[in-house]
């Protein structure tokens, strides 16, 4: 009797750990469904626009010679550094079709020493942007890197092939903060 009562406990002691043990697999196996299902918030474009944090995009260093373009988005336009003494201030329409894009419309207030503007080069063979054009479009590829398409193509290669650098990049990447 005292065997049967005893094989009894072990039986109900063993199904009850194992169901313990099958509970927490159970329980982990559910919380790592729940992570890999989890929606990762990818970020939007509109997420590096502040008035308050700079998120400063540059290009890469061995495509320009004597520049460091510098592009600072702000909530309604982009601040366009040429180099530390030129600023270029350009309107931007920031919207949300599907696609998540910053417009940068081309009228710009500058603040260079010196003062000559590099886009009114009198010899450009092809069409240049007028005050108002809608100029570019920021596209986020990734969380650090912006594609650049331009409307107005030819016209910046050109500058590009003038001033013998690279203002106007196809690709722009998130730079640590700056002083």
């Amino acid at each position: 009797m005292y065997k049967k009562i005893l094989l009894t406990l072990l039986l109900l002691l063993f199904f009850s750990c194992k169901n313990k043990d099958d509970h927490k697999k159970s329980d982990l196996k559910m919380k790592e469904e729940a992570i890999n299902k989890k929606d990762v918030k990818s970020r939007k474009i509109g997420d590096f626009m502040s008035d308050t944090e700079d998120f400063t995009w540059g290009i890469k260093q061995e495509d320009s010679l004597s520049s460091d373009v510098k592009i600072v988005f702000q909530k309604e336009f982009a601040v366009y550094e040429f180099n530390r003494q030129c600023l270029y201030y350009f309107f931007t329409n920031h919207y949300y079709t599907g696609t998540d894009k910053i417009e940068l419309i081309w009228s710009y207030k500058k603040d260079c020493l010196p003062e000559k503007s590099i886009f009114t080069a009198s010899n450009t063979k092809n069409k240049p942007p007028k005050a108002g054009d809608k100029f570019c479009e920021y596209e986020l590829v990734n969380d650090s890197v912006i594609h650049v398409k331009y409307n107005f193509e030819e016209w910046a290669k050109e500058i590009n092939s003038i001033t013998r650098d690279s203002i106007f990049p196809k690709y722009l990447y998130l730079e640590k903060n700056r002083k």
